[in-house]
């Protein structure tokens, strides 16, 4: 018989965030909800609290300034009363609910009312435009629809979702408990920093007081769809036909 594997939160501090929100920061399609995460982060005055860790997660330490840190986690700001799990790791399938589980509990039990995570629909690179992504929003309860709507942020009537947001989401409706799913279009295989940057305005719209550096985020967008869309050029037949004349 299988068993979920064990998600342990192990915490170097308490923090009051009774009425809060938690935003998940794992890893999606594009990336859009870890850049954007990661943006708040280091925009705000987050404090580290602890971090997520499981024997199931890979054996990993990321070194920043020659000291280790764990690969998931959790920062926050008490004023705010604003939760972020941030996380480089890439989850096998296997861990998405067993994660998704863990995190809403561990809102729950933290007293917040609110958690908000993002996926990415792809497209592909020719398809990219100039105007900033669009942000659409699905909701666990119409509670959660009606947040979402009170920050400017309009509904996705019929989409399909996977991994770690379409198990928060269908556990938040179960449970009755307000989930938000920021849905945005993303480049095929590439980090989407300008699609982190519409879903990091998205969250600073959900929640009072927020903010990120957005023009940072849209100066990455930049440089890798440049990059993206020379490397594709360069592969075309002809390119190729070219080369050998």
């Amino acid at each position: 018989m299988l068993t979920d594997p064990e998600i342990r939160f192990r915490k170097t501090k308490d923090i009051d965030l009774k009425g809060g929100i938690l935003i998940d920061g794992f890893p999606s399609v594009g990336l859009a909800n870890a850049i954007a995460s990661e943006c708040l982060v280091h925009s705000l005055k987050s404090e580290f609290v602890g971090v997520i860790d499981s024997p199931s997660f890979p054996a990993l330490s990321l070194i920043r300034n020659a000291m280790p840190n764990f690969p998931a986690r959790v920062y926050a700001n008490s004023d705010l009363k604003l939760a972020v799990f941030v996380s480089e790791l890439n989850l096998d399938p296997f861990l998405f609910r067993p994660v998704a589980l863990a995190m809403l509990q561990w809102a729950m039990d933290s007293g917040c009312n609110l958690v908000i995570s993002a996926a990415g629909m792809p497209y592909d690179i020719e398809n990219i435009a100039d105007q900033e992504p669009q942000v659409y929003a699905v909701g666990s309860t119409p509670n959660a629809l009606k947040r979402a709507a009170q920050a400017g942020i309009p509904p996705m009537i019929s989409a399909s979702i996977t991994g770690i947001p379409a198990v928060l989401l269908n556990e938040g409706s179960w449970k009755n408990f307000d989930v938000l799913v920021l849905l945005v279009k993303v480049m095929k295989d590439a980090p989407d920093f300008r699609a982190g940057a519409a879903v990091a305005m998205a969250l600073s719209q959900l929640v009072p007081g927020a903010s990120c550096d957005i023009k940072s985020l849209l100066k990455e967008a930049e440089i890798i769809e440049d990059t993206l869309k020379k490397a594709r050029k360069e592969q075309l037949p002809g390119s190729v036909r070219e080369m050998y004349g």
